[in-house]
């Protein structure tokens, strides 16, 4: 079975942990009104306000781990950062590219569905991966429905 995997570029996990590590301090940092830190606690104050933002790099994070599009010869698998979808060969009309170089199967009932970490250039190894070669790939500007 020829298998073709797509994932983002793993030198995001570093950007991730970076702005992780930049928002901490911030989030769980000394008190900086203040001026001193209060002695009964610890030192540090949890500011609740900024807790949130380590949503951010967590999810970017996992949207690097997780994100992607499989191509196989049954059909395609493109994954997100809360769910994926399956495609069979039989529902893609064709390949194609936007205006950005990003790769779009384009859906026998009329929707686009951009794939995942592929780019225009990628979609000769998706259509060997069919193992049919019965989907065309095409160059066009077409766009996401």
């Amino acid at each position: 079975m020829n298998r073709v995997r797509f994932r983002p570029h793993q030198s995001i996990l570093i950007a991730a942990f970076i702005a992780f590590v930049g928002v901490f301090p911030i989030a769980f940092g000394p008190d900086m009104g203040s001026g001193t830190a209060d002695a009964s606690s610890g030192g540090s104050a949890v500011r609740w306000a900024f807790v949130p933002l380590l949503i951010i790099p967590i999810a970017l994070f996992v949207w690097v781990l997780r994100s992607g599009t499989d191509a196989d010869e049954e059909g395609l698998r493109v994954r997100g950062l809360l769910g994926s979808r399956s495609i069979p060969w039989s529902e893609i009309r064709e390949l194609a590219t936007d205006e950005r170089g990003r790769a779009v199967a384009l859906l026998r009932n009329g929707y686009a569905v951009t794939l995942a970490s592929v780019r225009g250039s990628d979609v000769g190894r998706l259509v060997e991966a069919s193992g049919k070669g019965v989907v065309r790939a095409k160059q066009s500007g077409h766009q996401q429905t």
